[in-house]
């Protein structure tokens, strides 16, 4: 309580305290960011942002490099920092007032980052980029329902979010996404800016209208329904991730949004991709279901070892029976990702078994600027 009631008095940021009117972030067609905040009281203010490090490659664990830049305040009370021209990209931020960090409390945007939550600014600029940046005035939009899935297999309502496109017909393809060990139902929206992605392509018609269902997949009850998780406590469950209950509850799942949708009942029409862990999952679910889905995308897949994924030509093994249409594989790996030598050897395991797989591969790492780029180039080859 002491510490908000600091906060609140130190950055008094809200339309409540705000003397003068703060637009924050604020970008330009330059590819320049401004950042503002009101703190009247404050000593110092700094911005920390993975935007300020120069030239930076995308090596390092879930996109990790920051650095800080002091502020400065105007005779109002706002301080601001204004960038160099930045890459084009999606960035995340806080602001650090006399020490102590915060997101920004004029921007509606933020997202989990391990342990806290931090701000996310979309700079446009080329082709890529522009996709994840707000559509233009006038641009029709999709909407994000949330709702409940009960699970029977572990007892407990999954909360799962779904993107509904802004077009109506009889019946839409339906793609799941899942996410990774440091996400939960929401972070394919905050991080991966669904979304914008979905709205921008459509509007170009890169792509078909589809409904895009991302549900929590984290295993544990306590996570499942009743708060927004973490990085460090999903870890902690990975063992329990690894034995597959999500996987056993999805199929019921998939039945329960068929019935509140109208979703396609072809099989030509369902795919499903995931990224890191979110990737086994994925491919888990085409290996006991394939005759769910036309197409499996997989990105960073992590850790796809003979003990978790056994392929057989024609899907014949102990717990798939023949289909007449297996899905292909497409599986994205990024020369600086620490699962590549593990993508390469599930490439080749899938061409062994005979399944059809597509594979794109770049220059980059286990980050979010590789998944939004992977989700990009998945959808618009459904």
């Amino acid at each position: 309580m002491r510490h908000n009631l600091l906060i609140l008095l130190l950055v008094g940021a809200t339309s409540v305290f705000a003397q003068v009117p703060v637009v924050s972030p604020e970008t330009t067609v330059d590819s320049i960011i401004t950042f503002r905040l009101y703190a009247p009281n404050a000593r110092q203010v700094k911005v920390e942002s993975d935007c300020l490090v120069p030239n930076q490659k995308d090596n390092s664990a879930f996109g990790g490099h920051t650095r800080q830049r002091k502020m400065h305040k105007d005779s109002t009370g706002v301080w601001t920092l204004t960038t160099e021209p930045v890459k084009p990209e999606v960035y995340q931020y806080r602001f650090v007032v006399d020490g102590k960090k915060i997101e920004d409390p004029v921007n509606p945007d933020s997202t989990y980052v391990v342990l806290h939550k931090e701000s996310v600014v979309a700079v446009g600029g080329n082709p890529l980029a522009d996709l994840f940046v707000e559509p233009d005035e006038g641009v029709a939009r999709g909407h994000v329902d949330t709702i409940y899935v009960y699970c029977p297999e572990q007892k407990v309502s999954r909360k799962v979010l779904i993107y509904v496109p802004p077009v109506e017909q009889d019946s839409f393809p339906v793609l799941y996404l899942m996410h990774g060990i440091s996400g939960d139902e929401a972070t394919w929206i905050e991080c991966g800016r669904v979304p914008q992605v979905m709205d921008n392509l459509l509007a170009h018609g890169r792509i078909r209208p589809m409904i895009v269902v991302m549900p929590d997949c984290n295993v544990p009850d306590k996570l499942a329904p009743k708060k927004r998780t973490n990085m460090l406590r999903n870890m902690f469950n990975f063992p329990i991730l690894r034995l597959g209950d999500f996987e056993k509850a999805f199929p019921q799942m998939h039945k329960e949004i068929c019935k509140l949708y109208p979703i396609s009942s072809k099989q030509k029409d369902h795919f499903v991709a995931g990224l890191s862990s979110g990737a086994m999952q994925a491919a888990n679910i085409t290996r006991d279901q394939p005759e769910l889905f036309a197409k499996c995308g997989l990105f960073s897949p992590a850790r796809m070892k003979e003990e978790n994924f056994v392929i057989h030509k024609n899907g014949q093994n102990a717990c798939v029976p023949c289909v007449e249409s297996q899905p292909t594989y497409f599986v994205c790996i990024g020369k600086y990702d620490y699962f590549f030598q593990d993508g390469k050897r599930f490439i080749r395991r899938l061409a062994n078994a005979g399944l059809t797989c597509e594979v794109y591969e770049t220059e980059s790492g286990h980050t979010w600027r590789s998944w939004r780029e992977y989700l990009v180039a998945f959808v618009e080859t459904l």
